[in-house]
């Protein structure tokens, strides 16, 4: 359970955000475990009677969001600055290795893309991109959070606080589009990807990471602790053939799919199950800031992200 330190929060009923049904079932409920903002509340997930979305019903209302994203609280902020050096190392190289793929698939050599980083955080997706030679003047990101733009114009980026539901750039201002790990927490996924659409040229790229609800791991921690979860934070959840009927119904073409090795949501996974049982300290051990933690499970995601089920859904679209 929570450790009680946050009170109670606010939340609203919602239809399914991605086909507006209003019949569901349960299929897990759970605390805030990974930054106790919400006191000892519980959270539902649903899964959707008519299409199978998972989505989280109640959701905070919108008047929470400042305190479930708390910006000294909430790892994707401070996380360069707080990251155990090896994990940010780590963190790096897989990043180097994520922007090439993505370059190489916009097949536009001699062109500089241009980039928006949707739900940026500290800015290191960006970081990446610059290694890669696209120059910090091509370079965008997007966050709820000023403290994290004011950090990314100071590193010479181009950088918008808003909400990914208030994009509203000019059309097809940008080449390549990333959310990565940000599409499971906004209201209207749909919505984003149809405002992202508009903002890229035709033939542009959205790139997906998500968490994956077909995943092997979530199995074992179905109920209540799966890391994937993420309560409150992670309103739609999908597995594959979802997020494929999502984008093809906002006009992408998916061009390729992969599940990557997923040793966070292991970690955070094992955390939740020990603080479920009252070991706190124990479950300080399997933190994101734990090389050892990390590179033992992902060790053990190695075969299912080959089989395509890990926990992490990384999904390259391209629009039409």
């Amino acid at each position: 359970m929570s450790n009680g330190n946050g009170n109670p929060i606010s939340v609203e009923q919602v239809p399914c955000p991605d086909c507006g049904a209003t019949s569901s079932h349960m299929v897990a409920t759970g605390p805030d475990f990974d930054n106790h903002a919400c006191g000892d509340q519980e959270f539902t997930l649903v899964r959707c009677e008519a299409c199978g979305t998972w989505y989280l019903n109640p959701r905070p209302s919108p008047d929470m969001v400042p305190i479930i994203y708390n910006a000294r609280e909430y790892y994707a902020y401070s996380f360069s600055e707080r990251g155990n050096p090896i994990v940010l190392a780590a963190r790096a190289q897989r990043d180097r290795k994520k922007i090439g793929h993505i370059l190489r698939e916009l097949h536009e050599a001699g062109r500089t893309p241009r980039v928006l980083d949707i739900g940026t955080g500290d800015g290191a997706l960006l970081d990446a991109f610059r290694n890669a030679g696209v120059p910090a003047s091509q370079l965008s990101g997007l966050d709820l959070e000023p403290g994290a733009v004011a950090r990314l114009r100071q590193r010479g980026y181009q950088g918008y606080v808003g909400r990914a539901e208030e994009l509203a750039f000019e059309r097809e201002t940008f080449d390549i589009v990333t959310m990565m790990q940000v599409i499971e927490h906004v209201a209207q996924p749909g919505d984003v990807l149809s405002r992202i659409h508009r903002t890229l040229r035709p033939g542009g790229l959205v790139i997906l990471e998500t968490p994956n609800i077909a995943s092997w791991d979530r199995r074992f921690f179905a109920e209540r602790t799966w890391g994937g979860y993420h309560f409150p934070r992670h309103w739609t959840l999908w597995d594959e053939a979802g997020l494929r009927r999502l984008l093809d119904s906002r006009g992408f073409d998916v061009i390729d799919v992969t599940t990557p090795a997923a040793a966070v949501t292991w970690t955070w996974s094992i955390n939740h199950v020990l603080q479920d049982c009252g070991a706190t300290r124990l479950a300080k051990f399997f933190s994101l800031s734990n090389p050892v933690a990390l590179t033992v499970f992902w060790g053990i995601d190695l075969l299912p992200s080959l089989l395509r089920k890990s926990a992490n859904l990384r999904v390259i679209a391209r629009a039409r």
